[in-house]
């Protein structure tokens, strides 16, 4: 009769630890990287598809007043012209790159009015409402903040745009241009 003999061969205690931490060498492992979302991903392309073809359907005169660049302004020239030509998608392709580096939430910001002169407006409209309901105490307020204004003809046209009729209508609008001159007007140096 033979006899076997059994031995089992035990892994030296360099492969356990390396094993156990991964590859020999190395320390601990890095965390994860994210797993790339394809669904976000496409979101943000429909995104960015969709402002480009909002952005080619802009008037040129006001694309141009919008933060982006010389490149970028040009390829939506090229976009807005091709209508629905064979090479259109290939332009839309190419203005999502583009806008891929703009600062979009700047950009948004100002396709929905959130602007200097946006703000500037709303606040002359508020000092016109509050002149026209008020009396030379508002109308000194808006002087003391705007000291360039000037005080007789912002007084006469308040005085005529409370009437009634198309002088009023014509008062409010010169009262309106008076208040934006003022704002505008560079301060005076005191000095």
């Amino acid at each position: 009769m033979s006899s076997r003999k059994s031995f089992t061969v035990e892994p030296p205690q360099d492969a356990l630890d390396w094993a156990a931490s991964g590859m020999p060498g190395e320390a601990e492992p890095e965390a994860a990287l994210p797993r790339f979302d394809r669904n976000e991903h496409r979101a943000q392309m429909l995104d960015l598809k969709a402002l480009a073809n909002r952005l080619a359907k802009l008037p040129q005169g006001l694309r141009r007043t919008l933060p982006l660049d010389e490149e970028l302004q040009g390829e939506l020239d090229r976009l807005a012209a091709a209508a629905q030509l064979p090479h259109r998608r290939r332009l839309v392709m190419r203005v999502k790159l583009l806008l891929g580096a703009v600062d979009l939430v700047r950009l948004n910001a100002v396709l929905d009015g959130d602007t200097d002169a946006a703000a500037l407006e709303r606040v002359l409209q508020h000092w016109r409402t509050r002149i026209l309901a008020g009396d030379d105490a508002v109308l000194q307020a808006f002087i003391d903040s705007f000291p360039a204004a000037d005080r007789q003809a912002l007084r006469t046209a308040a005085r005529e745009a409370r009437r009634e009729g198309p002088v009023a209508a014509r008062a409010s609008s010169r009262l309106h241009k008076l208040l934006r001159d003022a704002a505008s007007a560079p301060p005076e140096s005191s000095g």
